[in-house]
């Protein structure tokens, strides 16, 4: 059974997600994801939610509302992430 988060901070945390989904970075450590075809380190071998700074998918199906509604319940839910 995990710890719960106090409402406050849960608000602060599905702000922050939101916040990532409308700028379009990633939402494990907020760097511009790959998408950004102008970045420098853009690579054409990694789908466009893949991280360059922490090497991490968002989502390899590329369906950014289901991700973002899905950290949005994990958070409400009190649920763990999975790496």
């Amino acid at each position: 059974m995990g710890v719960k988060m106090k409402s406050r901070k849960k608000i602060e945390l599905i702000n922050k997600i939101i916040d990532r989904y409308d700028e379009g970075t990633c939402f494990y450590c907020g760097a511009t994801l790959n998408g950004d075809l102008e970045a420098d380190d853009f690579d054409d071998g990694y789908s466009a939610d893949w991280c360059p700074d922490c090497c991490k998918n968002v989502d390899p199906d590329d369906d950014w509302e289901e991700v973002c509604l899905d950290a949005i319940d994990k958070i409400i839910h009190d649920s763990p992430f999975e790496p």
